[in-house]
C-alpha cells in the first residue's frame, strides 16, 4: 500500500514538470496556421527556428519527429531531415479535431510536436502548432431538411415560452453564432430570445392565439456569424384546438313544403347542416333528434333525415322536429334548428260506403237484403253515408246506381254525402226472385280517380198472392165404356194440372174434387191424377161433369176451379193395321232420284167404329249407321205424306225423295213409324223401313300416280319393265269395275298395257332407238250400264341409257309439262265421256323444237370433226348421205308426237267428279286426228346419263302436275345420290292373262327393275 501512494507522487511530480517545461517551450515554439492547409504547405523552418546562428548552417545537423503516424504526428512531414522544413503531411480541420476533442477549442486548438535534432549533441525540442480558425462553416439548425413542425394550443398565456434547438457553428470566436433573427410576411405573435454563452433559443408568445382565426403560422429564423454568413430554419407552427367554438347550423328554421303523404319509407327528406370552427374531434359534429318521433330518423353523420313511417294527411298535416347539432370535444358544445314538415294531400283513400242501420249483415263490398214481395212503393231499403277522408278533389265523390232499366230502386241523394235506396216499383217475385246491383262511388282525384263500390243482393220473400192457375180452360176427356176395374184403386184416367208461382207452402198445390154426389171417379190430392173407380156405359149417361179445385198451402190459402167433362165413348179395341208383311219392309231408290220421286205407299186403317178411336196420328225417327250417322242427321233426304180419310178410318203414308241421294254418301237409312190411334188408352202400331240406295254409274275412274313423266334406264332395266297403273271408281259392282286400255294408234308394238293395269315395256327391243320420248294414251273405263264412263289419261315414257343427260331431260319435261298443263288450263280439264270421244292427236312443240335443235347441233358438230380429220370427198359424201336420211326419218317422227287430249261429242259432263247426263245420243266411239299407227318416240342424243324418277302426287294425269311439283322434283334431283335398286318381280304387277308357261320367244319370263332415286 505505502509503495502505490510512493509511485502516486512521483507520477504526479513528472506531469507537473513535464507540463512546466511544455509551457516554457510554448512561449519560445508557438508556431501559429492556420487550418486546412493544403498538403506539402510549409508549417516552419525547424534549422532557423531551432539552432542558433552559427548553426544554421551547418550540414550535419538533422531532425526527426518524434513519432510518425500518431496523433498529432500525422498531420506532419519533415522534409529534407537536414534543412530541417515542417509541412503539412494530411489537412488539419480544427473544428473535427475540436468534435474529437484532440485540442481545446473553448482557448486554443494547438498541437504538439517533440523534434529530434540530431547534432553533435543529441537533443529533444517540443514545439507548438497553434490551428487558428477560419470562418469555413455556416450556422446549421439540426432539423432535418432545416424545417420545423411546431404546435401550440390556442390558449396558451402571453410569455409563454417555446424551446428550441439552437443552431451549431463550428467557426469559434468571431466566426462563430453571434445572434439570431426572425422573419415572416406577416405579423407574428412570436418573437426570440436567446443566450449566446449558454446556448439557448427560446420562441416567445407576445399576444393571445385564435386558432379560429389563423391556424398555423409559417416564418423563418436565421442564425447569423461573426462572416456574414447565416443559417436558415423554416418553422411551421400549428395552433393546436382548443374546444371554444360551439357547432353552428346553416339555418335555424329548416322548412320543406309539399312532401307527399305517399312518399316512402327510407325516404329523405332534407340534409341538415352545421359547421363547427375547430378541429379535429372538437369540430366532428354529430346530429340528434331532440323531440324524438317515430316517424323520423336522423343520420348522425350526415345529418340526412328519413321518413321511417308511412303518412297520412288525414291524421296529421304538419310536423315539427327538433334537431340537436353536438360536437365531440371535451365539454361537447351543442347548437339546434327546427325541421317543419308541411304534407300534401294525395289521392290514397278510397270512398267509403257506410250502411244503416248498423244490424245489416254485411261484408266489406257486400250486403245481403231480403224483401217482402209485397213492399209498398218509396219503401225505405237502405240509408247511405259516404265519405272520403281526402280533401278537396280527392275528397269529392260521385255516386250513382248501376243504370239497369228493369231495377225496381232508385238512389236519392239527401245531402253531399249521405242518401237512400227506396223502391219505385212493386216487387213481384214471381217476375223476378233477385236483384243484383252495384253502388260506385268515385272521387274526382288527379291524376286518377279511385272509386269504391258496394254489390247489394236483394232476395225477394215471397208472399201468397198467386192462386193456382189450369193449364187448360176448356178440359173435354173422352173415356172407353166398358172398360173392367181390376184394381180396388181403379185405373188412370186423366192427370189434371194446375201451376202456382209462388214459393215454398204458398205455391204447393193440393187438388181436390167439389161434387158432392161422386162415386165415379176419385183424384190424388199431390198429383192431379183422376182415376175412374167403376165401369161407364155411354146408354146410361155418356157426359160426366166434374168440378176440380187447386188450393195452394199459404197463409191465407188461394184457390181455383175448373170443369173436366167426361164423354164416354165405345171402347178402343183395335189397333192401327198396315199392308207390310211382319211390319218391317225393305225399300230401293236410285240415287240421283229426282224430287218427288215416291219410294213406297204404305195404307193403315183402324177398325174402331168410333171416331175418335179411328182417328190415326204418324210419328216417324229415322236413324243411321254410326259412322255416317254425324253427316246426315238434319240432311234426310225424304219426306213423309199422309192422307186421312176419317170416314172410314184409313190413312195413306207416301213415302217421296226431297232431297239429293248419293250412295256414295249414305248407302242406307233405317226409318221407323208409329201409326197411333186417339183412343184414350191409345194403340199404336211400329213398321220399320231399310232403305237401300242404290247404285248408278255417276262416278268415273281415277288414276291415282303421283307423276305421268316416267323415265328408264335401259342400262339398268336391260330387258322388261313393268309398272302397275291403279285407279279407282267409287260407283260399286259393274260401275266400279275398271279396265285399262292402249290407245292402238299412239302405242308402239313393244309396249303392251294389261287389262288390269300392268304396263308392260320390252326395253331391250330393237325398235327402240338410243334415246325415246315415247307419248301414250291410256283409256280408262269402267262396266257401268248402260253407258260406262271413259277417260284418257297421258304418260310420257322417256328411255335412255347411262349415256343420257337426265337433268336436261327433266328440266325439258318440266317446261313441256308447264305447257301442256296452261293448254289444259286453256281447254278445260279434260272430260269424262261414255258415248263418243274424240282424241286430237299433235306433237309438244316445245320438246319438239328443242329435240330437233339439239339433235341438229350434235350433227353438225360431228361433221366438222370428222371432215377435219378425213379430208377425203368420198367419206363426206357418205356423210352427207346419211344426215339426209336421219332428216327424212326426223320429218316422220313430227308427224307421230302426240297433241294433248281433245275429248268431244261426250253426253255427260262432269262436275264434282261426278257425271251429269246430257241429251247427246249415246254412242261409244274413241276418235284421233291423227290415226297413223307409227309410234310416237323421239331420239334424243344430246343428253348425259342421269337417273330420275318423278316424284308423286294424287290424281295425277299429264296434266295434273303442278309447276312446284316440277320444282321440288328438279331440286331432289340436283341435291341427292342416286343409286340403282333392282325389285322383284311380285304377283301384284303380273299381268291377269300373263302366261308364263308360254314361250312365244318374247313373254318367256318377267323381270322387272326400277331406277330409285
Amino acid at each position: 500500500m505505502p509503495s502505490i501512494v510512493f509511485n502516486l507522487y512521483i507520477f504526479a511530480g513528472l506531469i507537473m514538470f513535464y507540463c512546466c517545461y511544455s509551457q516554457q517551450q510554448q512561449e519560445h515554439f508557438i508556431i501559429r496556421i492556420l487550418e486546412k492547409l493544403p498538403v506539402h504547405s510549409e508549417v516552419t523552418n525547424l534549422r532557423r527556428l531551432l539552432l542558433s546562428q552559427n548553426l544554421t548552417e551547418s550540414n550535419s545537423v538533422d531532425f526527426t519527429l518524434a513519432r510518425r503516424d500518431e496523433f498529432p504526428y500525422m498531420f506532419f512531414l519533415i522534409n529534407h531531415s537536414s534543412r530541417g522544413i515542417l509541412t503539412i503531411r494530411k489537412e488539419i480541420d480544427r473544428d473535427e479535431l475540436c468534435r474529437l476533442r484532440r485540442c481545446r477549442c473553448d482557448t486554443w486548438c494547438d498541437l504538439e510536436l517533440e523534434i529530434f535534432v540530431n547534432s553533435d549533441q543529441f537533443n529533444i525540442e517540443l514545439i507548438t502548432i497553434r490551428i487558428l480558425d477560419q470562418n469555413d462553416h455556416t450556422p446549421q439548425f439540426s432539423s432535418v431538411n432545416n424545417q420545423l413542425n411546431l404546435t401550440i394550443v390556442e390558449n396558451a398565456p402571453i410569455g409563454a415560452m417555446i424551446k428550441l434547438e439552437p443552431a451549431i457553428d463550428h467557426d469559434q470566436g468571431q466566426n462563430g453564432i453571434i445572434g439570431y433573427s426572425i422573419t415572416s410576411s406577416t405579423a407574428l405573435p412570436f418573437s426570440l430570445r436567446y443566450d449566446l454563452a449558454r446556448g439557448d433559443l427560446s420562441l416567445v408568445i407576445e399576444e393571445n392565439l385564435d386558432r379560429e382565426l389563423i391556424a398555423s403560422y409559417i416564418f423563418d429564423i436565421i442564425a447569423h456569424d461573426g462572416g456574414n454568413q447565416t443559417g436558415i430554419l423554416h418553422v411551421y407552427l400549428h395552433i393546436d384546438d382548443v374546444n371554444d367554438s360551439p357547432p353552428k347550423f346553416d339555418q335555424s328554421t329548416y322548412t320543406i313544403h309539399n312532401i307527399s303523404e305517399n312518399l316512402s319509407i327510407n325516404s329523405i327528406l332534407i340534409r341538415v347542416h352545421a359547421t363547427d370552427d375547430d378541429e379535429g374531434v372538437n369540430g366532428e359534429i354529430t346530429y340528434h333528434l331532440i323531440n324524438r318521433d317515430n316517424c323520423f330518423d336522423i343520420d348522425q353523420m350526415t345529418g340526412d333525415v328519413r321518413l321511417v313511417c308511412l303518412l297520412d294527411y288525414e291524421t296529421k298535416t304538419t310536423y315539427r322536429v327538433e334537431i340537436e347539432a353536438r360536437d365531440g370535444g371535451e365539454g361537447s358544445k351543442t347548437e339546434f334548428c327546427t325541421l317543419i314538415i308541411y304534407l300534401i294531400d294525395e289521392n290514397d283513400n278510397y270512398p267509403l260506403i257506410d250502411i244503416y242501420p248498423n244490424d245489416i249483415q254485411h261484408g266489406l263490398r257486400n250486403v245481403d237484403l231480403s224483401l217482402s214481395e209485397s213492399l209498398p212503393i218509396n219503401s225505405l231499403i237502405l240509408s247511405l253515408a259516404i265519405t272520403d277522408q281526402d280533401s278537396g278533389d280527392n275528397g269529392r265523390v260521385t255516386w250513382r246506381l248501376d243504370r239497369i232499366p228493369s231495377l225496381p230502386f232508385e238512389l236519392i241523394r239527401l245531402t253531399e254525402t249521405t242518401g237512400e235506396i227506396r223502391t219505385k216499383r212493386l216487387l213481384d217475385r214471381e217476375y223476378i226472385s233477385e236483384y243484383n246491383f252495384k253502388l260506385e262511388a268515385h272521387d274526382h282525384g288527379k291524376p286518377k280517380s279511385k272509386s269504391s263500390h258496394l254489390n247489394i243482393h236483394i232476395n225477394i220473400l215471397d208472399e201468397n198472392d198467386n192462386a193456382p192457375r189450369f193449364r187448360q180452360d176448356d178440359i173435354r176427356v173422352t173415356i172407353s165404356e166398358h172398360v173392367k176395374i181390376n184394381y180396388s184403386n181403379g185405373y188412370e184416367i186423366y192427370q189434371i194440372q194446375a201451376d202456382d208461382f209462388d214459393q215454398g207452402r204458398n205455391g204447393e198445390i193440393s187438388y181436390s174434387i167439389l161434387n158432392s154426389k161422386n162415386q165415379y171417379f176419385q183424384i190424388d190430392s199431390q198429383t192431379g191424377i183422376i182415376r175412374a173407380m167403376k165401369e161407364f156405359d155411354r146408354k146410361q149417361q155418356d157426359i160426366y161433369l166434374l168440378k176440380i179445385q187447386a188450393m195452394d198451402k199459404g197463409i191465407p190459402p188461394l184457390s181455383s176451379n175448373a170443369t173436366v167433362t167426361f164423354i164416354i165413348v165405345p171402347r178402343n179395341e183395335y189397333p192401327p193395321i198396315c199392308n207390310i208383311d211382319k211390319n218391317s219392309a225393305s225399300l230401293f231408290i236410285m240415287e240421283n232420284s229426282k224430287q218427288g220421286t215416291i219410294v213406297s205407299t204404305i195404307s193403315c186403317r183402324d177398325d174402331d167404329k168410333n171416331i175418335e178411336n179411328g182417328q190415326m196420328n204418324i210419328h216417324a225417327r229415322w236413324w243411321f249407321d254410326d259412322k255416317e250417322a254425324n253427316k246426315t242427321k238434319s240432311n234426310i233426304p225424304f219426306e213423309i205424306i199422309t192422307k186421312n180419310n176419317a170416314s172410314d178410318s184409313t190413312i195413306e203414308i207416301i213415302i217421296i225423295v226431297n232431297g239429293s241421294i248419293d250412295r256414295e254418301l249414305i248407302s242406307s237409312y233405317q226409318l221407323l213409324l208409329t201409326i197411333s190411334d186417339n183412343g184414350n188408352s191409345p194403340q199404336s202400331t211400329n213398321i220399320s223401313f231399310s232403305i237401300e240406295i242404290l247404285d248408278e254409274n255417276d262416278n268415273c275412274p281415277q288414276l291415282h300416280i303421283e307423276r305421268s313423266f316416267i323415265m328408264i334406264n335401259r342400262d339398268i332395266t336391260q330387258q322388261d319393265f313393268l309398272m302397275h297403273l291403279i285407279a279407282s271408281d267409287n260407283d260399286q259392282g259393274q260401275n266400279g269395275q275398271i279396265i285399262f286400255e292402249l290407245s292402238s294408234h299412239t302405242a308402239p308394238s313393244f309396249i303392251y298395257l294389261y287389262s288390269n293395269g300392268t304396263l308392260f315395256v320390252q326395253t331391250n327391243s330393237s325398235l327402240i332407238q338410243e334415246e325415246s320420248l315415247i307419248i301414250l294414251h291410256i283409256q280408262i273405263s269402267d262396266h257401268g250400264q248402260p253407258t260406262p264412263c271413259l277417260i284418257v289419261e297421258t304418260l310420257r315414257l322417256f328411255l335412255g341409257s347411262n349415256r343420257t343427260d337426265w337433268l336436261t331431260v327433266l328440266k325439258k319435261n318440266d317446261q313441256i309439262s308447264s305447257n301442256f298443263i296452261a293448254e289444259q288450263l286453256q281447254q278445260g280439264k279434260r272430260m269424262a265421256h261414255g258415248s263418243s270421244i274424240q282424241s286430237t292427236l299433235k306433237p309438244s312443240r316445245l320438246f319438239k323444237s328443242s329435240v330437233i335443235s339439239s339433235f341438229a347441233s350434235r350433227k353438225q358438230v360431228l361433221i366438222t370433226i370428222i371432215g377435219s380429220i378425213i379430208l377425203i370427198t368420198i367419206v363426206i359424201i357418205i356423210l352427207s348421205v346419211c344426215f339426209v336420211g336421219r332428216s327424212h326419218k326426223k320429218t316422220n317422227k313430227k308427224k307421230s308426237l302426240i297433241k294433248p287430249n281433245s275429248l268431244s261429242n261426250c253426253p255427260y259432263s262432269l262436275a264434282n267428279g261426278k257425271r251429269i247426263a246430257s241429251s247427246s245420243p249415246l254412242k261409244s266411239r274413241l276418235c284421233y286426228e291423227d290415226d297413223s299407227p307409227t309410234h310416237n318416240y323421239t331420239n334424243l342424243k344430246s343428253m348425259n346419263p342421269i337417273i330420275v324418277v318423278g316424284g308423286l302426287s294424287s290424281h295425277s294425269s299429264s296434266s295434273a302436275d303442278s309447276t312446284t311439283r316440277f320444282n321440288t322434283a328438279r331440286n331432289r334431283s340436283l341435291n341427292a345420290t342416286y343409286s340403282y335398286t333392282p325389285i322383284g318381280t311380285s304377283d301384284e304387277l303380273t299381268p291377269v292373262d300373263f302366261d308364263d308357261d308360254q314361250n312365244d320367244g318374247i313373254h318367256s319370263g318377267m323381270e322387272l327393275m326400277m331406277t330409285t332415286v
